[in-house]
């Protein structure tokens, strides 16, 4: 963990998103995620859950009015976002701008249920990181004297990596100071409760292994055949949009996830799926679907990860693709409980008849706007997050005032992109002084050398000679195998699709090292500045290369994660806002700001909320980005 600070003098512009491409972030993450699938594989603590699975009631009492509660997921990135949307889902009565949908110009009110869907604190789930990144912002953020609220939540993977200790601190067992005293009644990770009007939320969890455990898997059975009853509308909220995966999700032949065994029990038991509700992706997208499959309703498919996170771009093939559902049986199941299933996702081809099709409703950002985002990737890498401290020193304070600014923010570098690009400089030198060691007489003792001491021409000769040592000097080529493989790993988000540009990015940064070292020996230097200046040039080379790479590769509509992280754009930030109301249509609202404010001061007018824009005009602009309806 980085070198926090906690408390009132931590105002959210000050908790900086996480910069991914940080090395050290990278391999912590790595490691706690490994970490803790090891220890899925050998113990699933979602089977160590005792007690009764038991329905949460939140029916009662509003047969005659409405029903409203709140979603929102993947929270606890950038301090500005994630404060942002903890003060808006809190306020009782938001104030909504006029949007194209020409609503009624009055408050959407707060829900009575806040449900959470993951994701709550990156890049680890450590208490720290939970403390700094989530509670205290919606802490802060919370009214003063406010009722109690019922809170339901799932885990995401990021939640998983301390194995869902702090995820169960907050929100199951018997604690007495709960995330904002709430009112938490699930017993597990996992949660069914029943609405008004005969809807049912079903919370599940995937752990780290994309699927629900046996034990979830018994407990969601014995509530379908038990307490839901034919004719109920169920809506599923996953820990992610597997539909956006390929059509199946990889389970293997023969044997069916059992999420889709239970999606199938659902539907056999004439219970409607009608909305598939996911976060994970740090957008908002929806799918919709009116007929095939022999299902006489519509249903839904939507992503909504707006909470706080960076941002994901909305045109990635992955969503614009079609969807699909399908609920042919597994013609390879040895056993009959194997050979039902409901699989939802993309598919190549024409759908068939018997198939239910998904036509995208509605996404935020746009899809133009999110493709014009793409082009920050090409500067993206060298912006280190918290730099602009070290201009907030006061007027006059002198040269003291600013290393104990630069004192405050010590970690300035660590938490920006930049040290990826320093880090492939560093690498650069390396290669070169490597191949010094195999083939000194062209680079002389020190492995430098300066265009005075090659003939005009041998500067053929000695290119060749340079790739001959990039080629078969050991050391040389252990190095270079080390960045091919950085840029090969990260481009495999797609798998063959971004496989093979990925390899050919690592090849080009590699191809980058003798080519930038052989430009620098053209001019008269010292050894010791051309190895300054090749690691100088080094990080701009890798720098650009990496910014290109994602710029082409978020724009073909790849990549959607690992190229747009970079960004940490933290914009279009939102939450969705439910209705049912007394006829029991569900009605869904989508509440969207395209840009959150950058500076915070203390609130000196009142106790709550802790912080406020230091001006008014950048206060976010509200708006209903999204209106859809689900009758009865």
């Amino acid at each position: 963990m980085a070198d926090y600070k906690f408390g009132i003098n931590e105002p959210p512009h000050k908790r900086w998103p996480v910069a991914w491409y940080n090395p050290a972030v990278l391999m912590r993450s790595a490691i706690e995620m490994v970490a803790t699938a090891n220890q899925i594989r050998n113990l699933d603590r979602r089977e160590l859950f005792k007690g009764d699975f038991k329905m949460i009631d939140l029916s009662a009492g509003h047969q005659n009015e409405d029903f409203w509660w709140d979603f929102m997921s993947d929270s606890g990135d950038g301090g500005n976002a994630s404060y942002t949307v903890a003060r808006g889902m809190q306020v009782h009565d938001l104030p909504l701008q006029e949007s194209e949908y020409h609503l009624p110009l009055r408050p959407l009110p707060r829900g009575e249920l806040l449900v959470l869907g993951g994701d709550l604190a990156y890049p680890g789930a450590s208490t720290e990181e939970y403390q700094y990144r989530f509670i205290e912002l919606w802490e802060a953020a919370r009214p003063v004297n406010d009722e109690t609220r019922t809170i339901l939540a799932i885990p995401q993977n990021h939640d998983w990596f301390d194995n869902i200790s702090s995820f169960n601190r907050h929100f199951i067992g018997d604690y007495e100071d709960h995330f904002l005293n709430a009112y938490t009644p699930q017993s597990r990770s996992y949660f069914a409760a029943r609405l008004p009007h005969n809807w049912w939320l079903l919370g599940l969890d995937f752990a780290l292994v994309c699927d629900l455990d046996r034990a979830q898997l018994d407990a969601f059975v014995k509530l379908a055949t038990k307490e839901m009853l034919p004719g109920d509308n169920a809506i599923l909220l996953y820990p992610e949009p597997y539909w956006t995966r390929p059509l199946g999700d990889n389970a293997r032949v023969g044997y069916p996830k059992r999420y889709q065994r239970l999606e199938e029990l659902l539907l056999e038991r004439g219970i409607k799926i009608r909305l598939r509700l996911a976060g994970d992706l740090h957008l908002y997208d929806r799918a919709t679907a009116t007929q095939g499959a022999d299902l006489a309703y519509d249903d839904m498919l939507i992503t909504c990860g707006c909470g706080g996170a960076f941002l994901h771009p909305t045109h990635a093939k992955s969503l614009t693709h079609t969807k699909i559902l399908d609920r042919a049986q597994e013609t390879g199941a040895i056993t009959p409980d194997l050979k039902s299933r409901t699989r939802v996702g993309t598919q190549d081809g024409t759908p068939t008849a018997k198939q239910r099709t998904y036509l995208r409703s509605a996404s935020y950002p746009s899809t133009y706007d999110s493709r014009w985002l793409c082009i920050r990737n090409l500067w993206a890498l060298f912006k280190p997050s918290p730099i602009k401290d070290l201009y907030s020193a006061p007027a006059g304070s002198g040269i003291h005032a600013l290393f104990q600014r630069l004192g405050e923010t010590k970690n300035w570098v660590f938490s920006g992109n930049i040290v990826l690009p320093i880090m492939l400089g560093l690498f650069y030198w390396l290669a070169v002084y490597c191949n010094s060691f195999v083939f000194s007489s062209a680079f002389k003792d020190n492995g430098f050398v300066t265009a005075s001491q090659i003939p005009t021409v041998a500067y053929v000769d000695f290119l060749l000679q340079w790739f001959k040592a990039f080629f078969f000097s050991p050391l040389a080529l252990t190095v270079h195998l080390i960045i091919f493989s950085i840029c090969f790993s990260i481009a495999l988000e797609d798998g063959w699709k971004s496989s093979v540009p990925g390899g050919i990015h690592g090849a080009l940064q590699v191809l980058a090292v003798p080519t930038l070292f052989y430009f620098i020996t053209l001019g008269e230097s010292n050894p010791y500045f051309q190895g300054l200046w090749l690691t100088g040039g080094g990080i701009l080379v890798s720098g650009v290369l990496f910014g290109l790479f994602f710029f082409v590769m978020s724009l073909a509509g790849l990549m959607a994660n690992n190229a747009f992280s970079t960004l940490a754009h933290e914009g279009y930030k939102g939450f969705l806002r439910f209705r049912i109301d007394p006829q029991g249509d569900l009605h869904g609202y989508m509440i969207g700001t395209d840009s959150v404010p950058k500076d915070w001061v203390i609130n000196s007018a009142a106790e709550r909320p802790l912080w406020i824009e230091k001006n008014s005009a950048d206060a976010p602009k509200w708006k209903v980005r999204d209106v859809f309806t689900l009758k009865q």
